[in-house]
């Protein structure tokens, strides 16, 4: 290995890019995952927003993404609207207002939670779950 390469042998690691013990507490309220199919559902979820609903979707998808578990955590709103029956109108005004915050990002059909936003989101969430 020659000096360039281990000056950025320093910038690699072998963590999770987000804190997987944090985000599931979060989401446990909230969400339970069919375990033979990985499909996501939501329980409890008449306390959460319709963008609380989505992004709590999206971050058990971006945690099955990590584990191994599927392929992508790409959402898009028609899948938010098949998987978690909200309506169209409702989805697509709460992906406008969810992609102005930064919460979700993307480009055209195919948006994700990214890594930087997790905690903001596992905050938000967990302030939910204390809500009776």
């Amino acid at each position: 290995m020659n000096k360039e390469e281990k000056h950025i042998e320093k910038l690699f690691t072998d963590t999770s890019p987000i804190n997987v013990k944090e985000a599931v507490e979060a989401l446990e309220p909230f969400v339970s995952i069919q375990r033979q199919t990985k499909d996501i559902f939501l329980k409890n979820h008449e306390r959460l927003t319709v963008e609380e609903k989505i992004i709590a979707y999206a971050l058990a998808k971006k945690l099955l993404k990590i584990r191994g578990y599927i392929n992508n955590d790409i959402i898009s709103a028609s899948e938010i609207h098949k998987k978690i029956g909200i309506k169209k109108g409702s989805v697509d005004y709460s992906f406008k207002k969810l992609r102005e915050s930064g919460l979700l990002v993307g480009r055209g059909k195919n948006y994700e939670v990214p890594n930087h936003k997790v905690d903001k989101i596992v905050q938000r969430l967990k302030l939910k779950s204390k809500i009776k």
